[in-house]
């Protein structure tokens, strides 16, 4: 009993070291048990991935070839680390040879991806940025090769159409993500999923600019302006999203108007206006398909007499977005969705919605559906950008279509699969 009173009295005359002690042990304890969870999930996966890699495949057929694009800087420095710590010990297990291609430079991914031949699918290991990149060179090629399934390890800092294939969160929740993304491409279940194909407008003679794709969003005004400020705010840790609106709510150089028209088609399911025939490939395809596979006849699609009807719409905004089906919960048709937000924010209205949104909760806005539109900007400012999936872009008239169900992704079995 003499004991305890002593050591009472030592915590309530040192009660700052005490306090700090007490925070130090906790934090150990906590880190120790994560780590703890993340052994059990890991040691469970690979035992599942090794099952795969011990079934007996035909002699004459190797390992799956799968080429991986990975982005080693991306999540500050970490996805190479987290790559080789969660993902590829699973992918090995399962028996699937690696062909592990490190981008060296913006814009390297698609370079890649027009050039690349002899692989049977493809992981794309980095944020939404590497994936656009990707994407985007991989719908450039016009031999077939968007028939072919792309895993997506979503490893970077800005996970978005990721994470509506795997849903995560921090520590053991990212954990959990990375090997359900893992497992989904050793499983090999798949989906097709939308793409926006975002073509600059030429202007005054220039050059014609090759198309862009995207499987998440646009994204121009002052919510996105802010979200790009918040690292300033570091020092605040996990707090740095809520800092930045706190701290940029009332500067003029967030883009509060954005200003202009546009031009679009309604949706459309699908009719032989709006699907263009593919070009007959006259040779072989080399990327992925052995040379003996036949192309599928492609049935004629009857005209739907709305499609080619234009409306137009002249906007004045704090935000303007375009998303895609795939990050719609619930889309009733392959169609855009064009989000204009208020024209006046106040500063405590601009605050409380974008504390709101970082909880997940967005305010109803004007909305319009559509299946291609003619976005032409009204004299933006320098400097100003917009945001293709994470990427900044110079403010340009451009040209969005909408291509439904094009690309093949491999996804958890939830999911509806083909």
């Amino acid at each position: 009993m003499e004991r305890i009173v002593k050591i009472s009295k030592t915590i309530r005359n040192n009660w700052k070291k005490s306090t700090f002690a007490a925070v130090v042990v906790g934090y150990a304890v906590n880190k120790a048990k994560e780590k703890y969870d993340i052994n059990i999930l890991m040691r469970a996966a690979c035992k599942e991935a090794a099952k795969y890699g011990d079934a007996l495949i035909p002699m004459d057929q190797s390992p799956m070839l799968v080429t991986v694009i990975l982005n080693p800087v991306a999540n500050k420095r970490n996805a190479k680390q987290d790559f080789e710590t969660y993902c590829e010990p699973i992918l090995q297990l399962a028996g699937l040879q690696l062909n592990v291609i490190q981008t060296t430079a913006e814009g390297n991914a698609k370079e890649v991806m027009e050039s690349l031949s002899g692989t049977e699918a493809i992981i794309v290991a980095g944020g939404d940025g590497t994936l656009s990149e990707t994407v985007t060179g991989l719908l450039r090629r016009n031999d077939g090769a968007n028939q072919f399934p792309l895993g997506v390890l979503p490893l970077g800092r800005t996970n978005t159409f990721g994470n509506t294939l795997f849903p995560g969160g921090d520590g053991v929740d990212r954990v959990k993500q990375l090997i359900d993304a893992s497992m989904a491409i050793v499983k090999g279940n798949t989906t097709l999923k939308d793409a926006m194909k975002i073509e600059p407008i030429a202007q005054d003679n220039e050059p014609p600019n090759r198309p862009i794709f995207a499987l998440s969003s646009v994204e121009w005004g002052a919510f996105r302006d802010t979200l790009a400020r918040k690292d300033k705010y570091w020092f605040v840790g996990s707090l740095r999203d809520y800092a930045s609106f706190l701290f940029n709510g009332y500067k003029e150089s967030l883009t509060w108007d954005c200003r202009g028209t546009i031009k679009y088609t309604p949706p459309c399911s699908g009719c032989s206006n709006c699907i263009p025939k593919r070009p007959e490939i006259k040779t072989h395809w080399s990327f992925f398909m052995p040379a003996n596979v036949k192309v599928a006849k492609e049935e004629e699609k009857p005209l739907n007499p709305e499609c080619p009807n234009v409306q137009e719409l002249c906007f004045k905004s704090s935000e303007f977005k375009i998303r895609t089906p795939n990050i719609e919960n619930n889309p009733d048709q392959p169609a855009l969705k064009v989000v204009l937000g208020k024209n006046m924010y106040s500063y405590t209205e601009f605050v409380s919605e974008g504390w709101s949104r970082l909880k997940g909760n967005e305010s109803e806005n004007e909305t319009v559906k559509a299946r291609t539109i003619e976005l032409i900007p009204e004299s933006p400012k320098d400097g100003v950008v917009i945001e293709i999936d994470k990427e900044e872009f110079d403010v340009k008239p451009v040209r969005i279509t909408l291509l439904p169900k094009i690309v093949k992704l491999f996804c958890n079995h939830q999911l509806n699969s083909i």
